[in-house]
């Protein structure tokens, strides 16, 4: 459910440190400012390094760069979504819907982004020219470059900024699902036109990718007196991104086109085409029919065409891992009577044969994980080993807890209750039915009933969000270094929060708390580490697989390069002789 390339499903804010003891914060700051060095490879002056050239507050970069990309224009790039998105509009969409975030990214622009090609985490400036930080962390001053515009014309100025930020933070509007990743903004300030003071109630070791990494919103289009307005605003988006919406045929596609005045580098590519086909079967097909030019495979589709010649003749196939990849899970709804106990839900994971799933069903293209982490990333514990299958110790575990066949019709009950519960999916991928079906017929080998709950992408995320689910099999994208703070403190139950499954351990928003205000990275990884093996334990998901991301490309793109962060799309062009669309 995270496209994946340059898309970056979550934005992540973790806290930096308690201010106590003047000599503690000065500590803190020094090593802030460590930390933003390596993150932005700031100079000795803390300015942003634009274009090579460092830019002191009040210049710009004089630095003239190509104003296209290489190669030749025109032609389309035509996509398929897994699903339709709910709304166009960026503070208010649904981050789990990777079909968003790909009309998204086009459209809308950041202050700051992310570096393709470093190793790490790095960001580079986009609307921003320069960036300076106060002594104490606690203040970030952004100028905004001279020459930037909406696709309408109108200037980028800080009042867009600072109106964004507003709207982000206004509980009247719809975006309960990232605004705890901005509780620590305490204002957002115009200082003038170009420029933007944000300050902050305690130190942030993420503050640039936190704030750096929103769209800004043009407030002429945007504003609003009543917030309902807003969050009823679905189509049309306005932006300062390199394509501009065209239009919208609801239950079929959504069409780009390219922005003829865009103030930075143009693409090549006149229209981006996102076709829906929720099936991954039918996908392929369109593929292969020319129908659409690139999309990301199942493992089965990867490896069957891997061996496929003539499909090798018209399409580039990639596979490479990245940061944002993240891990598939099935979720256990706590609110439900059968997943509130921690041996059941670790009764679930030892009846699931995931071994086998990913040798058969993935094609061993998948590896196995134990916990929510980038798999060699350092807040990852290696020595946390996937739990295995075993139907004897899960069903001695549902002993245990109460759950057994008081009645002989061979399904286990309790109080009366007996154990059948629904597993909800997205008929979006075949695979998932595949898993499911192989989870229903090992379960009811210990008197467990699985009933699938096959629902289409747009009501699957809606049952998702509103947790009207008994367990549910979906997935999260990832980062280098990721916050668990959305998905499992218990702050973020209520109010359309992440925390679809109700896990509320107060060990757990402990250590999440804690590795928040921890700025030394060594004792932060610890704390990580120990949070790893508490969910392991506890089980509040049972945690899937992680793969590699898949890709298959028409040939006739050239220019198409893996970086470090996945491919971009910006990059690509194809020769005039083969273009497809005028």
């Amino acid at each position: 459910m995270n496209n994946k390339g340059l898309i970056t499903f979550l934005l992540f804010i973790l806290l930096l440190g308690m201010i106590g003891l003047q000599i503690l914060t000065m500590i803190q700051s020094d090593r802030l400012y460590e930390r933003l060095n390596r993150l932005m490879d700031l100079t000795s002056s803390r300015q942003i390094s634009t274009q090579n050239q460092t830019v002191t507050p009040g210049q710009t970069s004089s630095t003239k760069t190509e104003n296209k990309y290489p190669g030749d224009e025109g032609d389309w790039a035509v996509a398929n979504l897994s699903g339709e998105p709910r709304t166009l509009t960026p503070i208010s969409v649904d981050w789990s819907s990777d079909s968003t975030q790909v009309c998204m990214r086009n459209i809308y622009e950041t202050l700051f982004y992310y570096d393709n090609d470093f190793d790490g985490v790095k960001l580079k400036p986009v609307l921003a020219n320069s960036m300076t930080v106060s002594d104490d962390g606690l203040e970030m001053t952004v100028k905004l470059k001279d020459k930037i515009w909406f696709s309408d014309g109108k200037p980028i100025t800080a009042d867009d900024v600072v109106f964004t930020f507003q709207t982000m933070m206004d509980p009247r509007v719809d975006a309960a699902n990232i605004r705890n990743y901005y509780q620590n903004v305490q204002d957002v300030i115009k200082v003038d036109d170009k420029t933007i003071k944000f300050t902050f109630k305690e130190l942030y070791w993420k503050t640039l990718e936190s704030v750096g990494v929103t769209e800004i919103l043009p407030k002429h289009i945007y504003q609003y007196t009543d917030a309902n307005e807003f969050n009823k605003r679905v189509t049309n988006p306005v932006g300062s991104g390199p394509y501009v919406f065209e239009r919208w045929d609801v239950a079929q596609q959504i069409i780009l086109k390219r922005n003829e005045n865009y103030w930075g580098k143009k693409p090549n590519i006149n229209k981006l085409v996102f076709k829906i086909i929720s099936n991954s079967t039918a996908a392929l097909q369109s593929l292969r029919s020319n129908s659409i030019d690139f999309m990301e495979p199942s493992s089965e589709q990867f490896t069957d065409m891997s061996k496929n010649d003539e499909f090798k003749k018209n399409f580039n196939i990639f596979s490479y891992w990245e940061p944002s990849g993240g891990y598939g899970y099935i979720g256990w709804n706590q609110s439900s009577p059968f997943f509130k106990d921690k041996n059941v839900r670790v009764a679930m994971t030892l009846l699931i044969d995931r071994f086998s799933i990913a040798k058969f069903i993935l094609k061993e293209k998948a590896t196995v994980v134990s916990g929510p982490f980038y798999l060699h990333g350092k807040q990852n514990d290696p020595n946390v080993k996937p739990w295995p299958f075993d139907l004897k110790k899960s069903a001695a575990l549902l002993d245990e807890a109460g759950w057994k066949d008081t009645d002989g019709d061979g399904i286990r009950d309790k109080d009366g209750i007996p154990f059948r519960f629904k597993l909800s999916y997205t008929t979006a991928s075949p695979t998932a039915e595949a898993i499911v079906k192989v989870i229903k017929d090992d379960a009811a080998k210990i008197g467990v009933i699985v009933e699938p709950d096959p629902f289409e992408w747009s009501i699957f995320i809606e049952r998702m969000n509103s947790s009207q689910f008994d367990a549910c099999m979906a997935g999260w994208g990832g980062t280098i270094e990721s916050d668990p703070y959305q998905i499992f403190h218990s702050s973020q139950i209520a109010d359309r929060g992440s925390n679809r499954v109700g896990f509320n351990n107060k060990e757990a928003d402990n250590l999440i708390e804690e590795a928040r205000k921890t700025l030394d990275e060594k004792k932060r990884y610890d704390l990580y580490r120990q949070l790893h093996r508490l969910l392991h334990e506890e089980q509040p998901y049972t945690f899937m697989f992680s793969r590699p991301t898949f890709l298959f490309i028409d040939k006739r793109f050239e220019n198409v390069k893996v970086h470090q962060l996945g491919v971009d799309p910006m990059e690509w062009y194809v020769p005039k002789d083969k273009q497809r669309y005028k």
